[in-house]
């Protein structure tokens, strides 16, 4: 998390909650991770039922399949919610122009990285490992180009 702040000594109160929830996308992203059915995970291997219910061979039933993608969809769109709080919230004008920059960045980052994934997917028709690449390559290329911007204008 050091990645993404710039030192809890200098951080303001609403820095440091929006770092916390960020924290908590994370986590999130995580565990949405799981939620992938064809995908080997722990939770699947834990629970069998689960994971039967998932492939049956006579398909998911359909509101199992749009409440699954609706999951995958949470962290990214709870990520840009708390940048956009975050973002009306900061009385600071430069430090708010530096995270919007990086937040470009990250968003980049993270189309980059799903056109990436999603050619090598249909390549090898196969699925990729990690099915919510986006939000970690939004959050983690936003923290790493605030970084660059910030050691820029010093």
């Amino acid at each position: 998390m050091a990645l993404l702040c710039w030192g809890n000594k200098t951080m303001t109160p609403l820095q440091r909650r929006t770092m916390r929830l960020v924290g908590g996308v994370m986590l999130l992203t995580v565990v949405t991770n799981f939620s992938m059915p064809n995908m080997p995970n722990l939770l699947t291997d834990a629970f069998p039922p689960l994971q039967r219910l998932l492939l049956a061979e006579s398909h998911a039933p359909e509101w199992v399949v749009y409440l699954i993608a609706a999951i995958t969809a949470l962290p990214i769109l709870l990520a840009i919610l708390i940048l956009g709080r975050y973002l009306a919230a900061e009385p600071d004008e430069f430090i708010r122009g530096l995270v919007t920059r990086a937040t470009l960045w990250g968003f980049a980052l993270a189309m980059v990285g799903n056109a990436f994934a999603n050619a090598l997917m249909n390549i090898y028709n196969h699925p990729f490992p990690l099915t919510l690449l986006d939000a970690d390559l939004l959050i983690i290329g936003g923290g790493i180009s605030f970084r660059i911007l910030q050691w820029r204008y010093r």
